[in-house]
Formats: structure tokens, C-alpha cells, sequence
């Protein structure tokens, strides 16, 4: 029992870290797009997606690997701070290559050089993310000391934001700004990892038995990083910035909602790697049940209403210049539900179960999937036809990782409830219509359909005895009965 409350509890923390690392981003996009224009918002996610792939190199698969094998050795200071210390010397040479890699790409690709500053200040995020610790503190389980630390950087960015960024000639102070919300509480990262490792030179590294394993995580790495930011890549280079911006508006919320229901996965990896060290298997089928179904009760109700709501949506977050791009955000919506499937398949059951290769398989046909698919789609579709690359890209992932999954547990058992999430999603259209009857401020649209959704897609898993739906319930009140006594 005692478990099971601490993993709500991570799920929980994470899930707040998670919703202000995304509700930061909404809410000043939400602010720039109305100043910045699709034109300078396409400029912004141009670059970003262009810095992103410097960034995984430096990074190398550290995220996944670095995890996985600390989660192990936490028990153990000692090894824990050693192989703290190997990971920051492969993270520190791949810095390395990666900046010369930059330096020659913004010399010799032309393209680049439209977007000189704000790729140079974008930049910065290689080495704080490579000093960033993040993997450590995952595989610590250190949820809420990540979640803290995540709301009052965000908070202090946005104060920034709204005393600078006042027109569209603010580009490169957004850029600046995004990348201290996004990476600078990286910086506390490492000054507080001395609570949990030890600064002192210990001889006898062993930075070579790592390698294979990092460089088959940076591999994986490479294919979802491919197809993750591929689409801004190519609609840069085959469109222009505003339907870059366009694109973005788009895929922005879905990803909100997507990253939000990751969170719920995340926590998984040290857990998961730490009763795979121990062969404790009814706990592995157990937590990865748990998971999966966790996910799908919100995904799907999540997916349906985005689809319901994509126009008061675009009018809420970006603003009149967008509204073509309620079309590219409906197409998008089938990824709520596919994207955290293929996330809790291979990320976080596969990684901790040393099964990188059936990784690599999937997401590289995902990734081979989506550069196809875009350079036939969006020459003629432009943003429509980067979001179905993207679903269709997905949809190969996820059928590659059922068929996976199937080898290692009853997926029959996991999905034997999904059905429920189906049926008690539908209602959200009904409720959509009749409210769209009666009201029409897109505000109180959206809060009025949300609150309703909630209520009647509870109500129904609870008709259906969702033991899952219970046990949230069952940990939202022992909660509020606790502060409720504290008080």
C-alpha cells in the first residue's frame, strides 16, 4: 500500500512539473503569438527545432540510459556518484562535437544564416541541458523537488516576458527567455546534486562499458527526435515561417495534453528498472497494467474533446492570425491518444527492460514514415499535410510496439477496459453542441463544455465500477481528509 500511495504521489509531483513546464509555454504563446505574429512564431519554432537536434547529440541517449542505470544504483552513494561522474564525461565531450557540429552548420548552411541570433541563443540550452542532471533526479524520484523548482523558474520567466516582450522586434529577448524557463533551473540541478553524489575523484572510471548502451539509446534517440520535430524542420525548408507558426499553434495544444499524460508514465522508469533488478514480476505486470490504463482514462476523453472544441481553442490561445489552423489541430488529435500508448510502450517499459532494439525498430520506421509522408504532403498540404505525416508516423509506431508488447505481456488483460473510455468520451461531442447552442463566449465555451465533460465522463467510469477512476477518487479524498486534519 505504502508503494502504491508513493507512486500516486510521483505521479502526482510529475504531473504538476509537467503541467507548469506546459502551461508556462501556452500562456506565453498565447501572449507572443498575438504580438509575434504566425510569421515570428514560425522564426521561434524554426530555430528551436534546428537547436534541438545539437542538443540530442550532446545529450547522446543520457536521458534514457542514464536513468535506467542510476535507478539501480541508488542505494549505493558511492556507485551512484561514480557513474554520475561517467555520464558528465561523455556528456561533456559530446558538448563538445556537438558545438563545432553547430559552429559548421551555421557557416556553411545558408538557410541558417536567415536565423543567426536566435539560433546562437538558442544554443545555450545544449550545455544546460547536458549539465542538467535531469535523469538523475528522475531516477531518484525526486518529483517534488523537481515540480518546485520547475513553478518558480517559470514564474519568475513570465514576469520577464511580459515586462520585455511588447512588440514584434522582441523576437530574440523571447528566444532568450524561453531557453532560462526552459533550462535554467538546470543550473540548481547541478548545484543540489551534491546532496545525493559525491564531488570527489574516485579513479578506476570505466567510461567504455557504457558506450555501446548510449550509443544504441542515442540511436532511438534520434529516431523520435527525428519525427518528434522533423515537421517544423521540413515545413521551414519546403514552406515558410508562417506555416511553421501556423503548425505550431497546432500541434502546440495536442502536445500539452500529450506531454500531460506522459507525465502520468514517466515515474515509471526507476520503478520499473528497480523491480526488474530484483525479477520481481507480479509488481512489473501490475504497475505496467496500472499505466497503461491510467493513461487511456485520460487520453481518450482528452483526444475527443480537442477535436470538439478546436475552434474556440485557436481563438483562445493564438489568436485571429491562426484560425486556418483549427483544420491542422483536429487532424492532429488522433496523437493524444497514440503518442502516450507509444510512450509508455517503448519508453518507459522497454527502456527499463534493456529492449532498445525493438525501440530502434519502431521509431525508426516512424521516423522513415514521416519524412515520406512530409515530403510528399507538404509541398501541396503545407501544415495539414505535416499533421496527418505526423498521425500517420504514430500510427506505424504504435502498431510496431502492440505487436511488441504482445510477446511480453496479456494485452488482452491491459486493454480489457478500454472500451469504457470509448463509451464514456462520446457524451463530450453532445455536450460540446448543446452548450455551443446557448453559449458564445469562447472563454466560458470551453470551461462550461470542460467542467460538464469531466462530471459526466466520471460519472459514467464510476456506473461502470472503473477501478481505476476509484482509485484516484480513493487518493484525492484521503488527501483532502489529511490537510483536512492538519488544519
Amino acid at each position: 500500500m505504502t508503494n502504491q500511495k508513493s507512486l500516486i504521489k510521483n505521479y502526482i509531483f510529475n504531473f504538476i512539473k509537467t503541467l507548469m513546464s506546459l502551461l508556462y509555454p501556452i500562456a506565453t504563446f498565447t501572449y507572443a503569438s498575438r504580438i509575434l505574429g504566425a510569421d515570428g512564431i514560425g522564426k521561434i519554432n524554426f530555430s528551436k527545432s534546428i537547436v534541438s537536434y545539437f542538443s540530442m547529440l550532446a545529450m547522446l541517449g543520457m536521458q534514457y540510459y542514464g536513468t535506467r542505470e542510476a535507478a539501480k544504483l541508488r542505494d549505493n552513494k558511492k556507485e551512484l556518484s561514480k557513474f554520475v561522474h561517467e555520464m558528465l564525461a561523455i556528456n561533456g565531450m559530446m558538448t563538445i562535437v556537438s558545438y563545432i557540429l553547430f559552429v559548421l552548420a551555421m557557416l556553411f548552411i545558408p538557410k541558417f544564416q536567415e536565423y543567426t541570433l536566435l539560433l546562437v541563443i538558442g544554443s545555450a540550452s545544449i550545455l544546460l541541458q547536458s549539465m542538467g542532471l535531469e535523469w538523475l533526479y528522475q531516477a531518484l524520484e525526486e518529483y517534488q523537488y523537481i515540480a518546485v523548482r520547475s513553478v518558480i523558474v517559470q514564474a519568475v520567466s513570465f514576469v520577464i516576458m511580459l515586462l520585455f516582450v511588447k512588440d514584434r522586434s522582441d523576437l530574440f529577448i523571447y528566444m532568450a527567455i524561453y531557453v532560462f524557463a526552459t533550462y535554467g533551473s538546470y543550473i540548481l540541478n547541478f548545484v543540489n546534486a551534491r546532496k545525493y553524489i559525491l564531488w570527489e575523484w574516485f579513479g578506476d572510471y570505466s567510461i567504455k562499458k557504457h558506450i555501446k548502451q548510449v550509443l544504441l539509446l542515442f540511436a532511438m534517440a534520434l529516431s523520435i527526435q527525428l519525427y518528434a520535430v522533423l515537421d517544423s524542420t521540413m515545413l521551414g525548408f519546403l514552406q515558410n515561417d508562417v506555416s511553421v507558426g501556423k503548425y505550431t499553434a497546432a500541434v502546440k495544444i495536442n502536445k500539452l495534453v500529450t506531454t500531460l499524460i506522459d507525465s502520468v508514465a514517466v515515474v515509471l522508469i526507476p520503478r520499473l528498472s528497480f523491480y526488474i533488478e530484483k525479477l520481481e514480476k507480479d509488481k512489473i505486470k501490475e504497475l505496467i497494467d496500472k499505466s497503461y490504463n491510467y493513461v487511456f482514462l485520460l487520453a481518450v476523453p482528452a483526444g475527443v474533446g480537442i477535436f470538439a472544441l478546436g475552434n474556440e481553442i485557436i481563438q483562445l490561445f493564438s489568436g485571429s492570425e491562426f484560425q486556418s489552423a483549427v483544420m491542422t489541430l483536429r487532424l492532429l488529435t488522433p496523437i493524444v491518444v497514440v503518442i502516450p500508448f507509444n510512450v509508455i510502450t517503448n519508453t518507459q517499459t522497454f527502456v527499463p527492460m534493456g529492449k532498445e532494439k525493438w525501440i530502434l525498430f519502431s521509431t525508426c520506421s516512424g521516423a522513415l514514415t514521416n519524412m515520406a509522408c512530409n515530403a510528399v504532403l507538404i509541398p501541396r498540404y503545407a501544415e495539414n499535410g505535416a499533421a496527418a505525416a505526423t498521425v500517420i508516423a504514430e500510427t506505424v509506431i504504435a502498431v510496431i510496439c502492440f505487436y511488441n508488447m504482445k510477446k511480453v505481456f496479456n494485452m488482452k488483460k491491459i486493454m480489457r477496459v478500454s472500451w469504457q473510455y470509448c463509451i464514456a468520451s462520446f457524451p463530450i461531442l453532445i455536450v460540446n453542441y448543446f452548450i455551443s447552442v446557448f453559449v458564445r463566449s469562447a472563454v466560458l465555451h470551453v470551461v462550461f463544455t470542460v467542467l460538464v465533460s469531466v462530471c459526466v465522463y466520471t460519472g459514467i467510469l464510476i456506473f461502470f465500477k472503473n477501478q481505476y477512476m476509484y482509485e484516484i477518487i480513493q487518493y484525492i479524498r484521503e488527501r483532502i481528509q489529511k490537510k483536512t486534519r492538519l488544519l
